[in-house]
């Protein structure tokens, strides 16, 4: 996409009085039928920008400021069900316990680290004197608000009721970059020693049989066949396969499996170039799950491996 999005994600605006995902992991309507309405806007994986609403329940230096964004999945839920105590509390002390009850679920959150105003990012999107309707109802962001936005910096975050994240998820960048698939990794397999001689390495491609969309904590809609997908290098196909798999109990009905490896490579280097010729058009064709991981259509992803250079079918 010419805006820097993955194919089929988008990004509304909408003003809260104030952006704290770790407590809540929900947004909220006061009405059923307003969240409804919203909802039939969504897929899964849409993005809502939030800024802080010009009223007085909004801390000063907060208001009309971008503070976030959230990714969320398009199912109704109640606010109880992703609220911490903390949260909850807070609302009711606030007087606005019976608010924003009808809800949808939070997946991941990124907090805004500059100060930046939301008429300058939603320069056709947002308009002051609308601030109530787009409190209730929201606006897409077009291309060229969508390519401002991906250059704010941001803090992934903490949602309730999500694993925690990482130190390494934790760092300050461009929003867009969380959509790009990381480099590949430079250095050895498992131990170095002194002895270490690089040689033949392998390119491959692993699929995540079993429930993806639980994984990932999605709903499956109708006909959808994408699945969790995994491009790497190694030099030692069997071992990676095992190590992928440590992490996943012995009854648990997904594992991670090889679907596609090379030729081998004569050295690590040339293995990696083609891993990165992979996730530049990856990029294009499926949606990035972070670092190495992407999300789609299996049929497709084996095509791309086969039609690089220097692999062959043995």
């Amino acid at each position: 996409m010419s805006s820097g999005m993955p194919d089929g994600k988008k990004i509304r605006i909408r003003s809260f009085y104030g952006f704290s995902p770790e407590d809540d992991g929900y947004v909220g309507w006061t009405r059923e039928s307003s969240r409804d309405a919203y909802l039939r806007k969504l897929n899964h994986g849409d993005l809502i920008m939030i800024y802080g609403a010009s009223s007085a329940e909004t801390a000063k230096p907060l208001r009309s400021y971008v503070l976030g964004f959230l990714e969320v999945e398009a199912t109704p839920i109640r606010d109880y069900e992703k609220a911490s105590k903390v949260g909850l509390d807070r609302k009711r002390d606030a007087g606005w316990a019976e608010k924003w009850t009808y809800a949808i679920p939070v997946r991941r959150a990124w907090r805004a680290e500059e100060k930046m105003m939301i008429s300058r990012i939603a320069f056709h999107s947002y308009r002051a004197e609308a601030g109530q309707a787009l409190a209730v109802h929201g606006a897409d962001l077009d291309p060229d608000e969508v390519a401002q936005a991906l250059k704010i910096k941001v803090r992934e975050v903490n949602v309730y009721g999500e694993p925690p994240i990482t130190a390494c998820e934790a760092q300050v960048m461009a929003f867009g970059q969380t959509f790009q698939p990381s480099r590949a990794f430079p250095g050895s397999f498992g131990e170095r020693t002194s002895i270490y001689e690089d040689g033949e390495t392998f390119l491959y491609l692993a699929a995540y049989e079993g429930d993806g969309h639980a994984l990932l904590g999605r709903q499956k809609s109708f006909g959808d066949k994408s699945v969790a997908l995994k491009i790497g290098v190694t030099n030692a196909l069997k071992r990676r396969c095992a190590e992928l798999n440590a992490g996943i109990p012995p009854k648990a009905s997904g594992r991670w499996v090889l679907r596609v490896n090379s030729q081998p490579f004569p050295d690590k280097k040339s293995a990696e170039d083609v891993e990165a010729q992979f996730k530049q058009i990856a990029a294009d064709r499926f949606e990035s799950l972070g670092g190495e991981f992407f999300w789609g259509k299996l049929q497709d992803a084996e095509s791309l491996c086969w039609s690089l250079p220097g692999m062959s079918r043995f």
